[in-house]
C-alpha cells in the first residue's frame, strides 16, 4: 500500500500530516485519506495525537535483526520489501571458509511472526534445503560451491536451470514457504534478498507471482545502486566474487 510506504519512507512512529503523506506517496489527498483509513482499520497504521495525523508504528515490522555487516541501503531494502510484501524479509551475505564451505551470512531481517524466524534465517546446514542456499549455489558454481569436505553442492540440473532462468529460487514446508533472488555482481551471487511466509500466503499463483516481481526487482535496484557499488568495492565483498574468510 503507497501510503504505508510513504509512512516508513518519512519515518516509523512519528506522526505525520495526510498532505505530507498523500505528498510523499504520488497522491492526490482525498485518495490519500481512503487509503490512510482502510490502513488504519487493517490495524497497519494508527491517528497520531494531533488532528489529521497518522503514524505508522515500528511493530508492524515485528523482529528486525540489522548487523553491523549491514548498510543503510540494505535496511531500507528489508524493510521497504518488507511493507510491500507483507512478508518477512531477510537479506544474506555469501561467503566460504575452510572447513565449512560456502555458506550464508544473516545481515539484516525483518520479521513480522516470531515464528517464522528459524526458516526466515534460512538457517538450513544443508544449502541445497533452502531457498536463500539453492539461490546461492546456482550462481556460485565452481570451487565456492562446495560443503565442508570440497564435495560440489549440486543442485537437480531441472531445479538449477529453473532457478537460473527466473531468477527466483523456492523451498516449501508443510506451514511456511520461501522465495529468494540472487544480488549479482558479473554472473556470481555475492548476496541473496528472501521473502518467508505461511504457505496460505503463496497458495494464489498470481500473488506468489507478484512477490516474485518484487523480490527480482528490489535486487536489481540494490545491484544497480551507486551505494551498493562502492560498498562492495570499499567495505565488502569482492565485485564477483563472494567473501571469503581465510584459514
Amino acid at each position: 500500500m503507497r501510503v504505508v510506504l510513504a509512512l516508513a519512507e518519512l519515518g516509523l512512529d512519528q506522526e505525520h500530516q495526510v498532505g505530507v503523506i498523500a505528498s510523499k506517496a504520488g497522491l492526490q489527498q482525498p485518495h490519500a485519506s481512503r487509503l490512510l483509513r482502510a490502513a488504519v482499520n487493517e490495524g497497519l497504521v494508527r491517528h497520531g495525537e494531533r488532528y489529521g495525523t497518522y503514524v505508522l508504528p515500528s511493530e508492524v515490522l515485528g523482529v528486525q535483526v540489522s548487523t553491523r555487516s549491514s548498510t543503510p541501503l540494505v535496511h531500507e531494502t528489508v524493510q521497504h520489501l518488507a511493507l510491500e510484501t507483507g512478508l518477512a524479509v531477510a537479506y544474506h551475505e555469501t561467503g566460504w571458509r575452510p572447513g565449512t564451505g560456502m555458506y550464508l551470512e544473516l545481515v539484516d531481517m525483518v520479521c513480522p511472526n516470531l515464528h517464522l524466524r528459524d526458516t526466515v534465517e534460512q538457517s538450513h546446514h544443508d544449502l541445497r534445503k533452502s531457498a536463500a542456499g539453492r539461490a546461492a549455489v546456482t550462481f556460485n558454481s565452481g570451487a565456492l560451491a562446495c560443503d565442508a569436505l570440497g564435495e560440489p553442492l549440486l543442485l537437480e540440473p531441472r531445479l538449477q536451470e529453473s532457478i537460473r532462468k527466473n531468477r527466483v529460487a523456492a523451498s516449501r514446508g508443510p506451514d511456511t514457504w520461501a522465495l529468494a533472488t540472487p544480488i549479482l555482481r558479473g554472473d556470481m551471487a555475492v548476496a541473496t534478498l528472501t521473502v518467508t511466509g505461511a504457505a496460505g500466503c503463496f497458495a494464489d499463483q498470481l500473488t506468489a507471482s507478484d512477490f516474485a516481481v518484487l523480490l527480482r526487482r528490489a535486487a536489481v535496484r540494490m545491484a544497480s545502486a551507486p551505494a551498493w557499488s562502492r560498498w562492495t568495492a570499499d567495505g565488502g565483498s569482492q565485485p564477483g566474487l563472494p567473501h571469503t574468510d581465510a584459514a
